[in-house]
């Protein structure tokens, strides 16, 4: 018999009918079960009379139930909190300050354009280098052809002999084309000099065989530069042929040669390009066989003028 309940011979208390015989019977039964071997059986019961706490109940030892997957959960199980919508889950991120962004223009550089077709650039960049990103002063032409002072004799080095002739480049170039020229050899083809350092003088004798054949300075300005004007006084332009092809030596026709073909596609490694390509702005013929060498910042100075018309 629990506390509360009553049990007497005499006659009973007066009570409602409604409420006599109430009684409320809590029921904890722990009967063993295909999940609950391991608990073993328990069996309480407790009888609390109408207006006692439920706290009068005595506790059960265990606090521990089984969830329907079988597994052990602690109880009492923590209050349920009612999930945020993915609005609100955004809004609750406190917010980054504002950063400055970067215009499409300020992060990447533009790309360079591309030569003319057989014209390689040097350094293995297409498009003009730094230092012609602003254009140097106006330099006025004559016939087409930009001017030229003639190179120190103390910085050419002779470089060939062509037919009884010597033949000099600045010393850097001189560099340059060596190194070139053994390249080529390793791949099977023989680059000749032709033509180097020329002086004025030279140039002025030159140009009058061509205003006599051609019977104008104009027209003859179309095949060479007129003294003072001629890429070769710099002593940074050669003119190239394959080995002893006399046949192809400044004539169109060297586009045709391995020669041509293998400068067309290395010599830009070793500071090297085409003068005079096809349709250049110039107006001088195509000349396949000269070339002017830029792999130093001098030699660039000295042809940006010319190298900014193409």
């Amino acid at each position: 018999m629990l506390p509360g309940c009553f049990k007497s011979a005499g006659k009973p208390p007066e009570f409602s009918t409604k409420s006599t015989q109430q009684k409320q019977e809590i029921s904890v039964d722990r009967s063993p079960s295909n999940t609950e071997e391991s608990l073993g059986s328990v069996s309480q019961k407790a009888v609390v009379s109408p207006g006692e706490e439920p706290a009068s109940v005595p506790a059960l030892h265990s606090q521990k139930q089984l969830s329907f997957e079988g597994e052990l959960a602690l109880t009492p199980t923590a209050p349920s909190q009612k999930p945020l919508n993915s609005e609100q889950e955004l809004t609750s991120v406190p917010a980054l300050p504002p950063q400055k962004q970067l215009s499409f223009e300020q992060k990447l550089p533009p790309l360079p354009a591309a030569p003319p077709q057989g014209q390689p650039n040097p350094g293995g960049v297409y498009g003009q280098p730094p230092e012609l990103l602003h254009t140097p002063p106006q330099v006025e032409t004559h016939l087409g052809h930009f001017p030229y002072a003639e190179n120190q004799r103390q910085n050419l080095v002779k470089v060939a002999d062509f037919y009884g002739r010597e033949e000099f480049l600045d010393r850097t170039a001189a560099n340059a084309f060596f190194q070139m020229q053994a390249d080529a050899k390793a791949s099977g083809v023989d680059l000749t000099i032709i033509s180097g350092f020329r002086s004025v003088p030279q140039q002025e004798r030159l140009f009058s065989r061509q205003i006599s054949k051609r019977g104008s300075r104009e027209a003859a300005a179309r095949l060479s530069a007129p003294p003072g004007h001629s890429e070769h006084h710099t002593g940074y332009a050669v003119d190239i042929g394959e080995g002893e092809d006399i046949d192809t030596f400044l004539k169109p026709e060297f586009e045709s040669t391995k020669a041509y073909r293998w400068l067309a596609e290395n010599a830009y490694r070793y500071g090297f390009e085409l003068s005079f390509p096809q349709g250049n702005s110039q107006g001088v013929s195509y000349e396949p066989w000269h070339w002017r060498y830029v792999g130093s910042p001098e030699a660039t100075a000295v042809f940006s003028p010319a190298r900014l018309t193409y």
